[in-house]
C-alpha cells in the first residue's frame, strides 16, 4: 500500500507539474500576441480614450440635468398654490372693505362675523405659508410696497408708509402682490 500510495503521489506531481507547464505557454503565448496587438491598436487606444472622456462629459451633463430638474420640482412645489392665493385676495379684499365701511361703535353681528371670517381666512393663508402686508406706519420698502401717492406730512418721518389703500400678501417670502401705499414725501 505504501508502494501505491507513493506512486499516485508521483503521479499526481507529474500531472501538477504539465499543468502547469501548458498554463506557462499559454501566458507567453498572449503575452506575445498583446504585445504585437498594443503595437497595432494605438489607434484604436485613443478611439477608447476619446469614448471614455465622451462618456464622462455625458455622465456630468446628465447629473447637471437631474439637479436642474430637481429644483425646478422644488420650485414647483413651494410656489405652485401661487395662483389659487391670487385668486383667493379679492375676496379677502372684499372682507376687508366691507369692514371698513361698517358701524364698528355699534359692533353689529355682520361686523363682527365679517371680521372673524377675515381673521379664519388670514390665519388659514399663514398656515400655508400666505402673510399679509400692512405696513402703515412702516417705512417704505420697494420689494413689498408700491406708492400709489406721497404726501406731506410735517408729523411723519420722511418715507414713512401714512396710509394703505390695498394690503399686499407674500407667498413663502415671495411678494404675490405689494401694499398699495400712500408715503410722506419729507
Amino acid at each position: 500500500m505504501n508502494k501505491k500510495d507513493t506512486e499516485k503521489q508521483t503521479e499526481e506531481k507529474i500531472e501538477q507539474e504539465e499543468a502547469l507547464q501548458e498554463e506557462n505557454s499559454q501566458e507567453s503565448k498572449i503575452d506575445e500576441n498583446s504585445g504585437e496587438s498594443s503595437e497595432a491598436s494605438s489607434p484604436e487606444d485613443s478611439k477608447i480614450d476619446e469614448l471614455q472622456e465622451q462618456l464622462l462629459r455625458y455622465q456630468a451633463e446628465i447629473q447637471n440635468l437631474r439637479r436642474i430638474s430637481q429644483n425646478e420640482v422644488t420650485k414647483a412645489r413651494l410656489y405652485g398654490n401661487e395662483n389659487l392665493v391670487k385668486d383667493l385676495i379679492p375676496s379677502i379684499d372684499n372682507l376687508f372693505r366691507t369692514l371698513e365701511h361698517q358701524d364698528i361703535e355699534a359692533k353689529t353681528v355682520p361686523a363682527e362675523g365679517i371680521s372673524l371670517i377675515v381673521r379664519e381666512i388670514i390665519s388659514a393663508l399663514e398656515k400655508n405659508g400666505i402673510s399679509v402686508i400692512d405696513p402703515k406706519g412702516e417705512e417704505f420698502d420697494p420689494k413689498e410696497h408700491e406708492a400709489l401717492s406721497v404726501s406731506d406730512d410735517d408729523k411723519e418721518k420722511p418715507n414713512i408708509v401714512l396710509e394703505v389703500f390695498q394690503k399686499g400678501f407674500k407667498f413663502n417670502e415671495r411678494v404675490v402682490r405689494p401694499a398699495m401705499v400712500v408715503v410722506n414725501k419729507k
